[in-house]
């Protein structure tokens, strides 16, 4: 296999982690959600929450359950950013997610509902031939809140 046909794979697989970590988000598919993760991974979403970032799956699990359990979410991504390094990459990818929260579940006062765009910061690692994610941070550049509506 060609060199070039080599990194174009990877760029997939990677690609294809991003992706079904958004599925497996929105489905609530926690088994295999955390499968996406090395098991010392680092999160770091100080910005939503205001804690510090926080390693290991049972922390990660933890931290993302607690933000979407009453909520249905869609999150989506796009034109990653790939750098390559043997078996490790850094990876910047566009990000969009809408959240809307049962009724009185909303984390935000006055608030039922949150759309927001930003970026995820990563690093991915390959371990026996599958990309799994190390490191993951979540900046946003902007984000909506809406309120329940009046009945």
């Amino acid at each position: 296999m060609s060199d070039a046909l080599a990194t174009l794979l990877d760029y997939e697989a990677i690609r294809m982690v991003k992706a079904r970590y958004c599925r497996l988000l929105d489905t609530k598919d926690w088994d295999g959600f955390i499968a996406l993760f090395m098991p010392d991974a680092v999160m770091d979403v100080q910005e939503d929450t205001g804690n510090p970032p926080i390693t290991g799956h049972a922390a990660i699990l933890e931290q993302v359950r607690s933000a979407v359990i009453d909520a249905k979410t869609a999150h989506q991504v796009h034109s990653s950013e790939i750098d390559l390094r043997g078996d490790a990459a850094e990876v910047v990818t566009a990000m969009q997610d809408r959240v809307v929260w049962v009724p009185g579940k909303c984390p935000i006062p006055g608030g039922a509902s949150i759309t927001g765009f930003g970026h995820y910061t990563e690093r991915y690692v390959r371990v026996d031939g599958e990309w799994k994610i190390a490191f993951l941070k979540l900046t946003r550049l902007y984000v909506d809140v809406h309120p329940a509506p009046v009945l």
